[in-house]
């Protein structure tokens, strides 16, 4: 046993004791440090000199391996920049699709319809204009004070096809419904 007086407690004050405790914890860790055995240090040769000697070889290897890690954090860092760069241009990016894809195509301008010069065209479509609902061609005729005689009827039909023929060069031709 090395530390013997450790055994008993044969202090009267607390702080001695505590410093034959800090005494002995030290001895401890500068053989366990030195790589030194018990009966080495009880060599005379054995001086203070000597253990600060075989401390500057750990120290040393320390000292290195320190650097080494400080590097290898340095190309770390670089490496970590490059990825939050590399990150946040992707982001951009990204952000940039999104917007593109939320604003809708421009549509080709639809070509104006082409209507007849004639004021009965021009009334038709003011009546198709205030519908809410769909129309026959008799209706249309009320519509326009028209007396609904069977010519006039047949008039206004005829004026209807010319109509959808020319509607139907543009989506949702073919109907005689209004645009309410």
């Amino acid at each position: 046993m090395l530390h013997r007086r450790l055994v008993r407690d044969y202090e009267h004050r607390p702080a001695s004791a505590e410093s034959r405790v800090y005494w002995a914890i030290s001895d401890v860790m500068a053989r366990r440090l030195t790589g030194t055995s018990a009966l080495a240090r009880r060599d005379p040769q054995q001086t203070l000199g000597a253990l600060l000697a075989r401390l500057e070889v750990p120290e040393r290897q320390i000292a290195v391996e320190a650097e080494a890690a400080h590097e290898q954090i340095v190309q770390l860092t670089a490496l970590l920049d490059g990825l939050a760069q590399a990150a946040e241009h992707i982001a951009i990016t990204r952000n940039t699709l999104l917007e593109l894809t939320d604003e809708a195509p421009l549509a080709p301008a639809e070509p104006a319809a082409f209507l007849p010069d004639s004021p009965a065209y021009q009334q038709i479509m003011a009546v198709f204009t205030e519908a809410d609902a769909p129309l026959r061609a008799c209706n249309v005729c009320e519509a326009m004070d028209l007396n609904p005689a069977p010519n006039n009827i047949n008039n206004v039909r005829i004026k209807l096809k010319r109509l959808t023929s020319v509607r139907r060069r543009s989506p949702g031709g073919n109907r005689f419904r209004g645009t309410s």
